[in-house]
């Protein structure tokens, strides 16, 4: 049976955007980020600050540091049921990470909250355009192709998180 995000999942995320948009402003974008390791699968900038992942960390970030600097952030996460990994993605400006597809683990759904959303952000799923607006959610099925376009000259931050969605 699937697990629907709908109900409680992303009302929650999106009541908590003054708290994660304030918890992000506290961060160096540049210095507190770690950058994406497989760079063939970008143009430019892409980095995160992980918060949360299923299993040892595959990236080296210290996840207890940065849950210390989000309290707010982590504790609402934390309240949600089925988490997997979640933490801030930021595609720098004049950025593009190509179009790939997620197959791994088990049937996740991932959402997006725009934290920081310049115009001329963009996400193409599955061949539909997507635009995140600061402090809503897009859900998309992570395992359809997608991509990311930041053609603005400041970075692009939202709050990525993996959801289980079926038993």
């Amino acid at each position: 049976m699937a697990y629907d995000l709908t109900q409680v999942v992303i009302p929650t995320i999106e009541r908590a955007f003054p708290d994660v948009k304030r918890e992000l402003q506290g961060l160096d974008l540049v210095r507190d980020f770690y950058p994406w390791p497989q760079s063939d699968g970008y143009t430019g900038m892409w980095s995160v600050f992980g918060l949360f992942f299923n299993c040892d960390p595959y990236l080296p970030i210290d996840l207890p540091k940065n849950q210390s600097r989000c309290p707010r952030t982590v504790a609402m996460l934390k309240s949600l049921p089925r988490l997997v990994d979640a933490g801030f993605s930021l595609v720098g400006a004049k950025s593009r990470i190509l179009p790939h597809s997620d197959n791994y683990g088990p049937k996740l759904q991932r959402l997006h909250m725009g934290v920081q959303v310049p115009s001329g952000s963009e996400m193409i799923v599955a061949g539909k355009r997507l635009e995140w607006e600061e402090g809503h959610v897009v859900m998309f099925d992570r395992s359809q192709i997608h991509e990311v376009t930041n053609s603005s000259d400041s970075p692009r931050v939202v709050l990525l998180c993996d959801f289980e969605i079926e038993d």
